[in-house]
């Protein structure tokens, strides 16, 4: 049978579990390229976690369950469901879980459906909420530097009214019955990144002629941007697949390849980690089409903005030294 883990007692209220997961895909974003690319409304950051250390490889890794299906249609995705305390402060929003705060961000695209929440804790008083959300992760270039995590607001679910119609074509009420609060859908590559020492689920774009067409017509630093892969760290034990883990010391056709891997996890705020609870298909070696960054784009985009942090530095410098002196 498929590793099953006993789920952290995290979650205050849960929600019945669908017998079959199939949720809100990303291709409803597809027909607003913006929507990847606005600026989110952001809070600071939540202070800084000791990161999981790396999980070892195991002796006995668990054994894939031969009835689960084979998912032919699968997408890169992140989504789950959290309860919290919501609180508003001026344009920064939070969350708190566990008596941990976390930062809540939210798009454009989700503007209608964030003001709604507002006025829905205003009127009724109650700030304990259940989000659909996104988690946000921000890596540093050191690996040993924490990451920070955050979420980023798809909708929110009440007793009378479910705003995620922005959101999916699916029923709303259908990602509420899907997930325990606490629990998340992750479906992307399963490997070690460089800036994090806890293995990750990477969620790439999904591919997309919309998308193809954006890029091809965004500047250099919007199509990295755009494109920027999610890295989602996870803590599995025994798992049937190893994290890729690229060695410098082999040729590129020696390398291998990442797992594509779609699996219920857990979050666990005490250790701002995911932690894994089951997979929802077969792990594959055919990952679906994606979208991403070449590394020269991302070394060009990165010395543009280097150069453009250093120019400002200079004039900042220049209007000082033109100050009329005791000014």
């Amino acid at each position: 049978m498929a590793a099953k883990k006993t789920k952290k007692s995290l979650q205050p209220q849960s929600a019945p579990t669908a017998s079959k997961l199939n949720l809100v895909a990303l291709k409803p974003l597809l027909k607003t390229p913006e929507t990847q690319t606005s600026s989110p409304s952001s809070v600071e950051p939540s202070l800084p976690v000791e990161t999981p250390t790396s999980v070892e490889t195991p002796t006995h890794p668990d054994e894939i369950d031969p009835s689960l299906p084979e998912n032919q249609d699968a997408i890169f995705q992140a989504i789950g469901i959290i309860a919290g305390e919501v609180a508003f402060s001026g344009k920064k929003t939070s969350i708190t879980i566990a008596d941990k705060q976390y930062p809540l961000f939210y798009s454009s695209t989700r503007k209608k459906a964030f003001e709604a929440l507002k006025i829905h804790i205003n009127s009724t008083g109650q700030s304990q909420q259940r989000l659909i959300v996104y988690p946000k992760v921000i890596h540093f270039p050191k690996p040993e530097q924490p990451y920070q995590i955050g979420f980023q607001f798809v909708g929110f679910v009440s007793d009378n009214v479910t705003q995620v119609e922005e959101t999916t074509q699916r029923p709303s009420s259908t990602i509420s019955n899907d997930f325990q609060d606490g629990e998340f859908k992750l479906s992307g590559l399963w490997q070690f990144v460089p800036i994090c020492q806890t293995p990750c689920i990477t969620i790439q774009k999904n591919f997309s002629d919309s998308r193809l067409k954006f890029i091809k017509e965004a500047t250099l630093e919007q199509k990295v941007n755009f494109l920027k892969a999610s890295h989602i760290p996870l803590i599995w034990k025994n798992p049937p697949v190893q994290p890729f883990r690229f060695n410098p010391e082999l040729e590129k056709e020696q390398q291998g390849n990442a797992s594509f891997v779609e699996i219920k996890a857990t979050f666990l705020p005490l250790q701002d980690v995911f932690e894994f609870s089951s997979l929802c298909s077969r792990p594959s070696q055919k990952p679906p089409k994606s979208l991403k960054a070449s590394k020269k784009d991302k070394a060009q985009a990165l010395q543009a903005k280097n150069q453009r942090k250093q120019e400002k530095e200079k004039e900042k410098e220049k209007r000082s030294s033109r100050r009329p002196l005791g000014v």
